[in-house]
């Protein structure tokens, strides 16, 4: 359940571009509070916050996310929404041919740092006066191998499993902290332009995804922002669920969504 009379609170990573700038903006529209890391400078503006945070480095996270939560001011807010949506799908290619410092890289920015977030969100989740909730952006390829792209399935898959993980530990709390991770389909952001720079080579399909952004395929940023948070303010995702954006539909003006099964 949503707390109405004051305005949430969204944690969100990645607000440079792509998704998650579009998530900023729509927050915003919304009247909430917006507190971001990513790498832009320190900023503070009406209604949002930003961090300077490189998510490739723990010791930075660590020092950034616990400034951020204590800065909060917890009194004025209602609920509290942890979006971890910053991601790298770099490097592309054979794992033989990946160096171990693009591998490590990798699965900091699109695993370990999604976990230390959410250990230390759930850690001062008892501040919030409202529901606690963390929406993990997954991806397609957490389900589903891609040649080339072994660190970033391994990633989103592992993802999908700690999101899994932590529903259970939280089940039984007086107030536990909600989780689940949305596939948010094929975007057009930056991601496609590593796609576009990628060779066939390294990437076998990498044709396939080049026709779709052609074709006018790539969905929009700003649609998906609007369509997650519709979903959630909606009450649509469950905890320690998974879901595919692709899947969402629309009932009596409002969006409905179904959890993707385990094995499906």
């Amino acid at each position: 359940m949503t707390n109405h009379k004051r305005p949430s609170v969204y944690i969100v990573t990645g607000t440079t571009r792509g998704i998650g700038r579009a998530m900023a903006e729509e927050i915003l529209r919304r009247g909430h509070r917006l507190f971001s890391l990513s790498r832009a400078p320190d900023t503070v503006t009406q209604g949002w916050r930003n961090y300077r945070c490189d998510l490739r480095d723990a010791e930075k996270i660590q020092v950034a996310m616990i400034r951020l939560l204590d800065e909060i001011p917890h009194e004025a807010c209602g609920d509290a929404i942890l979006l971890n949506n910053a991601g790298v799908l770099t490097p592309i290619g054979p794992l033989e041919r990946n160096d171990w410092a693009g591998m490590a890289a990798a699965l900091q920015v699109n695993l370990m740092a999604p976990m230390q977030l959410m250990s230390l969100f759930i850690q001062a989740a008892a501040r919030f006066q409202g529901s606690r909730r963390i929406i993990n952006i997954t991806s397609g390829a957490g389900r589903h191998p891609y040649a080339g792209w072994g660190l970033y399935c391994t990633a989103k898959s592992a993802l999908n499993m700690l999101t899994r993980c932590i529903a259970l530990e939280q089940r039984g709390r007086s107030r536990p902290v909600t989780i689940c991770a949305v596939a948010p389909g094929v975007v057009a952001t930056d991601m496609q332009a590593d796609i576009h720079r990628a060779d066939d080579i390294d990437f076998p399909e990498r044709q396939r995804f080049l026709r779709l952004a052609e074709s006018g395929g790539l969905l929009a940023p700003e649609d998906v922002a609007r369509l997650i948070l519709d979903l959630d303010l909606a009450g649509q995702f469950q905890s320690g669920q998974i879901y595919d954006l692709r899947h969402a539909t629309w009932s009596e003006g409002r969006p409905v969504i179904t959890a993707l099964k385990e094995n499906g």
